[in-house]
């Protein structure tokens, strides 16, 4: 089976209060227990890429503005939680992580105009470890699958739509998939709070049921996403 399927995966690494998401703490921890590792990716001002999962500093930094204002000099002066940890660029957890496990590679794109997209894939050339690329942003796994046809893609899904403001056809557009013929993702990434039978269908339909959960917190989540075939991108539990 793919390894996007049958290994779990740590959600922003194997985080904790000691060691917070997205840092190499964080990544380190996961690497010791042999889990895939998922991580977000943002560009900053001067075009590094950046692992960070907020569009903004402020909830994980005190910070004020967003990672894309900031250069790499300045965001590196920033510290993670009141911890010593910092924000690693995709570059340095390439390098820790050297191909010990997979890694999940989410991009956080809002307006796509292809910039994230080629300058992961920069940092990502001759990098030999699995690796696959999700988003909710079906343009931009469109342009990958474009220009890097065999790089494994996986498509976010969900129905909480609560914190965007996309209109009510785009968010039944994005909730039924219509993108996957022109995407064809190798998985769906589902929201294990929001997915419905008629999701699950399309999906079994299009990928033949080729699922990733997100974010699973519960056993009982997880007894749900095994019955169902599924792997999970996991946190606050260790399976």
């Amino acid at each position: 089976m793919a390894f996007y399927l049958d290994t779990y995966i740590a959600h922003r690494g194997l985080h904790d209060d000691k060691k917070p998401e997205n840092t190499m703490a964080a990544f380190k921890a996961a690497i010791k227990y042999n889990y895939a590792i998922e991580l977000d990716v943002h560009l900053s001002s001067d075009g590094h890429v950046v692992v960070f999962h907020d569009e903004t500093l402020e909830r994980l930094t005190g910070s004020n503005g967003k990672v894309s204002q900031y250069t790499l000099d300045s965001l590196k002066q920033l510290y993670i939680k009141e911890t010593k940890e910092k924000i690693p660029t995709l570059k340095e957890v390439l390098e820790l992580v050297n191909g010990q496990v997979p890694l999940i590679i989410e991009l956080k794109v809002f307006e796509h105009t292809g910039e994230l997209e080629s300058e992961v894939m920069k940092v990502l050339q001759g990098y030999e470890g699995d690796y696959t690329i999700q988003s909710f942003n079906p343009f931009t796994l469109k342009w990958f699958r474009k220009h890097y046809p065999a790089v494994i893609l996986g498509l976010l899904v969900t129905r909480d739509f609560s914190d965007t403001t996309l209109n009510p056809l785009k968010q039944k557009l994005l909730e039924n998939m219509t993108f996957i013929p022109v995407i064809r993702p190798d998985y769906i990434g589902l929201d294990i709070d929001t997915y419905s039978k008629v999701q699950l269908s399309i999906i079994k339909h299009f990928t033949f049921n080729k699922i990733v959960f997100w974010t699973v917190r519960t056993k009982e989540q997880m007894r749900t996403a095994k019955r169902l075939g599924a792997n999970i991108i996991f946190e606050n539990i260790k399976p």
